[in-house]
């Protein structure tokens, strides 16, 4: 998802079909009385009722900048080793989280009881997820990384009704299997040809197992974001996540030749470590705290079509028709697994009262 931004799901009540949102915002569960906890709500929905502004742009931007990365990172490897790019981009966004938090005085103290699920969390949002991801994404094209992102909402709508904070309707299922279908008709429609045996194909998987991580850190961050401000926990668990990463990197990291990388190299690092994994982040919190997250989670759709943009534009990446269908196939089944219940009810609500309108004429 890499870049997805961390998508966490807020606890104020949703659409019954809607997917796990970037992170709550809410204070902690325990008000001090009534009166703040009606004007925090007060507060909250006048807040997520501006309409388009600076903080949509900058959503705007941040999808680019994460779409983009992809290719960036692709680019990359031909200078370092997956592993040693990846492990010095991390450096780098550790280093800047640091900063941050020190800025804000918020520190790296967290009550006791927090300590194994930030481990949880970083365990599979920072150091399993890279470990698929750049192994995804070292085996296959980018634009092919990026239509197979589109499936992490799907993973996240499914683990979030198996584990009882949401529950899908027909239309959610439906679209997941449209998702599905999708996935396999990208799969299918390689410029290449099908093949099961390809380094591209289990590259995807690899896409799809770190979209699995990161489904996991989505819904299992909830309950910790009650304790722990967002962008505090990015903080904590890309550093811890970091340091477990270490083993599986550290042999390639010291034996990269760093006096070798141009400059397009290290502005490649720059891009990866400092935009994508921490300016991204922090725009997106900021426009969960603006706008709300329902309206915050429309942007993460982007992603993958700028991925797929850059790639083509800026790589030669080949798409066929066949591929551009199938990813328009797994938008489709994204939003009925979203929004798919909601849209038919209003639809027949509409026909209800179109129809009572002819009777009464």
């Amino acid at each position: 998802m890499d870049e997805k931004g961390l998508t966490i799901k807020n606890q104020e009540p949703e659409a019954e079909n809607s997917v796990a949102r970037p992170e709550s915002t809410e204070a902690s569960p325990i008000s001090p009385s009534n009166k703040e906890t009606s004007s925090e709500k007060t507060s909250l929905t006048v807040e997520q009722a501006p309409g388009f502004g600076l903080t949509d742009v900058l959503m705007v931007l941040t999808t680019m900048v994460w779409g983009a990365n992809v290719s960036v990172i692709k680019v990359s490897f031909t200078q370092l080793s997956p592993h040693a790019f990846n492990l010095a981009r991390f450096f780098l966004s550790s280093l800047i989280y640091i900063v941050i938090l020190w800025r804000t005085g918020e520190g790296l103290n967290i009550r006791r009881q927090d300590v194994s699920r930030v481990i949880f969390l970083a365990l599979t949002g920072i150091t399993f997820y890279q470990l698929f991801f750049i192994g995804g994404l070292s085996r296959t094209t980018a634009s092919l990384v990026s239509m197979a992102n589109a499936m992490t909402p799907i993973f996240i709508a499914v683990l979030s009704s198996l584990l009882g904070y949401d529950r899908l309707r027909w239309t959610g299922w439906l679209g997941i299997i449209l998702s599905f279908v999708g996935f396999y008709g990208i799969i299918l429609g390689r410029a290449n040809g099908f093949n099961l045996n390809g380094a591209e194909v289990s590259g995807a998987f690899l896409i799809l197992l770190a979209g699995l991580m990161w489904a996991f850190y989505t819904i299992f961050a909830r309950p910790v974001l009650q304790y722990i401000s967002p962008t505090k926990l990015a903080a904590l668990t890309n550093i811890i996540g970091t340091l477990f990463y270490l083993p599986f990197a550290w042999k390639d990291f010291s034996k990269a030749d760093f006096s070798k990388v141009s400059l397009g190299g290290w502005l490649g690092l720059i891009y990866s470590g400092s935009l994508a994994l921490v300016f991204g982040f922090i725009v997106w919190y900021k426009s969960v705290k603006r706008v709300g997250n329902a309206r915050t989670g429309v942007y993460s759709n982007l992603t993958p079509v700028f991925g797929v943009l850059t790639a083509v534009i800026f790589l030669g990446d080949k798409i066929t028709p066949l591929q551009i269908l199938s990813a328009l196939v797994i938008f489709v089944g994204v939003y009925l697994t979203r929004n798919g219940y909601h849209l038919f009810k209003k639809l027949s609500i509409s026909s209800h009262k179109s129809y009572g309108a002819g009777r009464t004429t």
